[in-house]
């Protein structure tokens, strides 16, 4: 029943999972102008993590050297504790946010206050940000870069938009699986799915994989130099003139 309720879930849209295409990615990422909100959206897709883990990732959560991020099970929708890895370079990124903001030394990867949260809405590094604050972020940005998508009404007449920021986490799976070709496994671990076959979903091809798939076959297949031509009646009536004249016999006989 459970899993039948999932499934459900997932084919709001028909078969499609809400997900940024690399393009579109790209272009919400141009459209944000604001340095650390970028580089907040960035580490929500590179973790493929859900928003209420984002915004409970502090300092001591961070592993520098090895690029990790460490989400204790209290901090998981699953409740089980995970290990997710960023890119280096985004690591680095951090690093550099938080030496300018005094919060690691300037020569080490040493930082000052284990407990302050990773990100935060004011000068208190000690409060974190809500998940709807975060939600109202992406929105805006995803307005500015021309992407919001309205699907339909609520019964309160409220527009239900297709992109929201748990698209981001289904853009992760959706690219390290088809573009990056992840195996399952190995992306189940890092987006902290409880089974492999909540990650499966995700193996269902988008409108976007058919028409690449297509537009690639149709470029290696053999050019029509002519239209198709039609049986013509010279041709038809020669036919019926052949079996007219064939042997009784012969022609009984089957092929």
């Amino acid at each position: 029943m459970k899993s039948s309720a999932k499934r459900r879930r997932y084919e709001r849209f028909g078969e499609t999972i809400r997900y940024l295409t690399i393009e579109e990615l790209q272009q919400f990422l141009d459209a944000i102008e604001d340095d650390r909100h970028k580089l907040m959206m960035r580490v929500i897709y590179e973790l493929g993590c859900r928003v209420g883990e984002f915004v409970r990732i502090q300092l001591r959560h961070l592993t520098f050297s090895r690029s990790t991020v460490y989400f204790p099970a209290e901090n998981t929708k699953t409740t089980k504790r995970r290990v997710s890895h960023l890119p280096p370079g985004l690591m680095n990124d951090i690093k550099s946010m938080l030496r300018r903001e005094g919060r690691m030394a300037q020569r080490s990867p040493r930082i000052h206050r284990a407990d302050d949260f990773l990100f935060h809405p004011g000068r208190d590094a000690r409060k974190r940000y809500t998940e709807n604050r975060l939600r109202q972020i992406f929105a805006r940005y995803i307005r500015q870069a021309g992407l919001d998508r309205q699907y339909a009404r609520d019964r309160k007449g409220r527009a239900l938009h297709e992109l929201t920021i748990h698209s981001l986490r289904h853009s992760h799976i959706m690219h390290y699986v088809h573009i990056f070709k992840l195996p399952l496994p190995i992306v189940q671990k890092q987006v902290g799915h409880t089974t492999l076959s909540a990650t499966s979903v995700y193996l269902r091809p988008s409108d976007e994989h058919v028409g690449s798939a297509y537009e690639l076959a149709r470029r290696h297949s053999i050019p029509m130099t002519k239209r198709p031509q039609a049986l013509n009646t010279h041709a038809a009536s020669s036919f019926d003139n052949d079996t007219k004249n064939r042997n009784p016999k012969t022609a009984s006989r089957p092929a």
